[in-house]
């Protein structure tokens, strides 16, 4: 196929600096509908050719950055022993140089004379978010809003409408995923890990499309593709696309689908996963609806493969499994402990009502768990906003209680469990030789933050400035 057809169009949005500050984003950050702003480009109509990335120097100081240090425990006359009420912070200048922080000093100390230096302005500062199951692929984000359509074979009828889609929406394919990384930045999210369509409609175009719009985005988000083939591996007869996409390079991962009921053939979709990922040094990150009747037969198939090759351990995840929800508490336990020793991930989007997911109990029995958004508005689900900090939110409303501690312990479920304190309370972020990656958020503690969802109204990348606004010191 020829696929300069589609039109690799590298079209930009371009990002504002302010007066007397460094800012990035569309509109201000911080005030109401910045982020939306985005969502009501027409692509179309866009023809800005290139990117304005503000930068921050190499080497310069944060001042007055709120850090958390510490739990506060508080005796109460009717319990029995002191409770945590409360999170204890602490002001500091931080230096950072090479995109790494290079030292974190007491606030009082001056800067040295000519240095550049920005105002935190006494601001929260947690880690950078991390988006790990999403398709920014395909979307219909950055363009007319458009809901899903009614269906009366919901998966049938959807991979149906997306093969109608698909070709009509690769000309503007890079602009809209251009449109949801900056939405994701606007978030507080720079690292993800992205699912990319391999199928004989498109073939590798959206994985091309993919590829340009992430080195677009090389210096504000690290990312890793997952290539997927949505309309099923053997049914839709993507074995071979899937090979040449991994032979492409830059792929971590081989995604699949419901071998049971997409491809009918457990054993075989499984075989042929793990021996493409096998054949290409690479993860496997597939995604299971099914029921447990053959779900649970699909993961141990896939863990018995993990058992036989190293290679695969540690580097396998398991995406939606609802089936796991079906599953008795005994059951449960004794499926998380052979994802453990195995080193089997769990990625959940977080849904809601009847297919919550027993997020919590998977990761106190040792599971890595990581989140994601899923779909962004796309012809798969109306909803989605790429805020990772929400999705904590809901995980802390679904399966915690709203006390201090546990609120706080949420929060690295939007972050991969980089969290400034550990459980006993002891800070253990941000150190001395970290990634400068974190975000600047009008909140007290972490706790704070995930219960009242403020605005990201800085977020830095590895050094860089990717969305926000920090003022000048001074």
């Amino acid at each position: 196929m020829d696929r300069s057809q589609f039109g690799l169009s590298r079209r930009g949005f371009m990002g504002g600096v302010g007066a007397g500050s460094l800012a990035l984003g569309v509109g201000l950050a911080g005030s109401a509908g910045a982020a939306e702003t985005v969502s009501a480009i027409d692509v179309s109509i866009v023809t800005t050719p290139v990117i304005d990335v503000a930068t921050l120097p190499n080497t310069y100081y944060l001042l007055n950055v709120r850090l958390e240090t510490g739990f506060v425990e508080e005796k109460k006359p009717w319990l029995d022993a002191p409770v945590i009420t409360h999170t204890s912070t602490e002001l500091k200048t931080l230096h950072v140089t090479g995109g790494k922080i290079a030292g974190i000093l007491d606030a009082k100390t001056p800067v040295p004379a000519g240095a550049a230096a920005y105002d935190a302005q006494g601001q929260l500062m947690v880690p950078t978010f991390t988006d790990m199951h999403t398709h920014i692929d395909k979307t219909f984000y950055g363009g007319p809003w458009e809901a899903t359509i009614p269906t009366q074979n919901f998966r049938v009828d959807r991979v149906a409408q997306e093969r109608e889609l698909l070709l009509k929406l690769l000309p503007t394919a890079e602009e809209r995923t251009a449109a949801i990384i900056r939405l994701m930045h606007s978030r507080g999210t720079t690292i993800c890990r992205t699912h990319c369509n391999v199928d004989p409609v498109s073939e590798l175009a959206n994985l091309e499309h993919l590829k340009t719009s992430l080195a677009r985005f090389k210096d504000t988000l690290t990312s890793e593709i997952a290539i997927f083939p949505q309309h099923g591996l053997l049914v839709s007869d993507s074995v071979g696309l899937m090979r040449e996409a991994l032979q492409s390079g830059g792929v971590s991962y081989v995604g699949g689908i419901d071998p049971a009921s997409f491809d009918n053939d457990i054993e075989k979709s499984v075989d042929t996963t793990v021996q493409l990922a096998i054949d290409f040094n690479v993860g496997i990150d597939i995604h299971v609806h099914d029921p447990r009747d053959t779900a649970i037969p699909t993961f141990n198939r896939i863990m018995d493969h993990m058992e036989q090759n190293k290679h695969l351990q540690g580097n396998v995840t398991f995406s939606h499994a609802y089936s796991l929800a079906e599953l008795s508490k005994g059951e449960l336990k004794d499926f998380a402990a052979r994802m453990k020793a195995l080193g089997v991930t769990f990625a959940t989007a977080v849904p809601l009502g009847r297919y919550a997911m027993p997020i919590r109990d998977l990761h106190e029995a040792g599971v890595d768990v990581i989140c994601g958004t899923d779909s962004v508005i796309d012809w798969w689900d109306s909803f989605g906003n790429c805020d990772m900090l929400q999705k904590a939110n809901e995980i802390a409303r679904i399966d915690y209680s709203s006390i201090e501690y546990e609120i706080n312990r949420t929060l690295g479920y939007a972050t991969g469990f980089v969290t400034p304190l550990n459980d006993k309370g002891e800070q253990v972020w941000p150190k001395t030789g970290d990634d400068a990656s974190f975000n600047l958020v009008p909140a007290s503690c972490s706790a704070e933050a995930v219960a009242r969802l403020p605005n990201r109204n800085a977020v830095v990348h590895k050094g860089k400035l990717a969305y926000g606004v920090i003022p000048k010191a001074g």
